[in-house]
């Protein structure tokens, strides 16, 4: 156990730092056997806690470290701690994950964003600490949103407004749920949702070019459970937007 022990000297946000080669992956999509139980959190403001699960389908053990970030990009922690932060991950096992608030103040007329980060580094065989062998982690990133309860049951896809401009679209959130698209097309093109931004802030907008007049919209956001929401149609020219 002593290889382990030296690991475990670390902090968090040393360990953040000591790993950099840390490789992204997908939440729905098992690397080196870990993998989570969804692709994102919903967290209510009358929530005490939230849960998932990692598990380990493999047969090497992983020190997993987990902290909720205010964004993808910086490592500064956001009012939410993750239980427990730190722990070795056995072969063929899992482990239960609890989020919970710090009781922070947040924002109670619209959603607020944040980022579950999840570090998984395969645990050294050996007492010394080889940067070189454990830097190939798997870093795990999933969307947290805290979601004051007063604003109903979620985001509605349809609600999302599409303005004609002379070189493109403006797509508008009127609401106050953000919006991920999961497709998006115009006059039937397929947008690419790799280049482009997919997700809108609540009230927020986003343009698309395009290099002719707009006259269709079709689209499908991603719903609570990491799945394709029902398909959306609007006629650019029309008032109102129709669903399908």
């Amino acid at each position: 156990m002593r290889h382990m022990l030296t690991i475990l000297r670390f902090s968090a946000s040393a360990l953040l730092t000591v790993f950099p080669g840390a490789t992204f992956a997908s939440p729905s999509v098992a690397e080196g056997g870990v993998s989570l139980s969804q692709t994102r959190v919903i967290f209510s403001s009358t929530d005490k806690a939230q849960s998932l699960k990692i598990k380990n389908s493999g047969q090497e053990r992983y020190l997993i470290q987990s902290r909720v970030l205010m964004t993808s990009r910086e490592t500064t922690s956001a009012p939410f701690l993750v239980i427990p932060p730190l722990f070795t991950l056995q072969p063929d096992s899992h482990q239960q994950l609890r989020i919970v608030s710090k009781g922070e103040a947040l924002p109670e007329d619209r959603e607020s964003l944040f980022f579950l980060s999840i570090l998984a580094i395969p645990a050294q065989q050996t007492p010394d600490m080889d940067v070189s062998k454990v830097s190939m982690g798997i870093r795990f990133g999933l969307k947290l949103f805290y979601r004051p309860t007063e604003l109903g049951t979620g985001p509605q896809a349809c609600s999302l407004q599409v303005r004609v401009l002379p070189d493109g679209v403006l797509i508008e959130n009127p609401t106050p749920f953000f919006q991920t698209f999961g497709q998006l097309k115009l006059n039937n093109l397929p947008i690419s949702l790799d280049t482009q931004t997919s997700m809108l802030k609540p009230y927020g907008s986003q343009y698309y070019p395009m290099d002719e007049r707009a006259m269709q919209a079709e689209w499908q956001t991603i719903n609570d459970y990491g799945a394709l929401a029902k398909r959306c149609h609007q006629t650019l020219s029309a008032v109102k937007d129709k669903t399908s």
